[in-house]
């Protein structure tokens, strides 16, 4: 079991110097599409290599869903919640039946729990960015999908005001919205991770859309 726990563990050093924050990722070495039902296999008979790429193709995903669902209050307990999920995700690696679930709509399943499980626990407020610190708002972690550093000004506020609007979302329309908008996931994946069927999806994606667009109406107006 400590041996799973260890393989588990995101590297800071063997991703590079530019992963000690969340907020500056390391380039990834694996991705999605290598996490074969072979390297799971592996995996689970105990091969380090295999667990490896496991974890360095899924650090990018699980650190961005983790922050886009908690948003920037939590971003200092972003790695520490990542590692609690992969240890959880190890631990029960021997019974993860591929017959039964996709790997990676398997770990999501064990994000949500994680999200949800935290917020129940600690009872902090996942709205407020920074309050009271007088800090600026770090930068999205891990999400390549994202606008260039390169971007304006403008573009940064927008990305603000969608976290601010993200975070008034109920939890359960919140998590479709992170798991089909930024990470791409298929509705079938989305009801399998978070319990639901498709059609309660949908609904729940269609009723965040439209509370992001009436939150962000006055600022894009303004803008135009």
């Amino acid at each position: 079991m400590a041996g799973q726990e260890h393989r588990a563990r995101i590297s800071r050093n063997a991703a590079g110097p530019e992963s000690n924050h969340p907020a500056f990722p390391a380039p990834p070495r694996a991705t999605l599409t290598e996490i074969t039902e072979t390297l799971v296999r592996a995996a689970q008979n105990g091969d380090n290599d295999a667990s490896r790429t496991i974890v360095e193709a899924l650090q990018r995903p699980v650190l961005a869903t983790i922050f886009r669902f908690l948003g920037p209050a939590w971003r200092r307990d972003v790695e520490d919640l990542a590692q609690e999920v992969f240890l959880k995700v190890f631990r029960a690696l021997p019974s993860f039946d591929p017959a039964r679930a996709k790997f990676t709509t398997w770990v999501y399943t064990f994000v949500r729990n994680h999200c949800y499980d935290v917020l129940k626990k600690r009872r902090l407020p996942t709205a407020s960015l920074d309050a009271g610190t007088g800090e600026e708002p770090r930068r999205d972690p891990a999400d390549r999908r994202e606008l260039a550093p390169t971007s304006s000004l403008e573009n940064q506020e927008l990305g603000r005001r969608i976290g601010e609007a993200l975070a008034t979302l109920g939890e359960d329309q919140r998590m479709v919205f992170v798991l089909r908008e930024y990470e791409s996931l298929d509705y079938a994946e989305i009801a399998a991770i978070t319990g639901v069927n498709e059609g309660t999806v949908k609904s729940r994606l269609f009723r965040a859309k439209e509370s992001l667009r009436e939150q962000l109406r006055p600022y894009l107006e303004a803008g135009a």
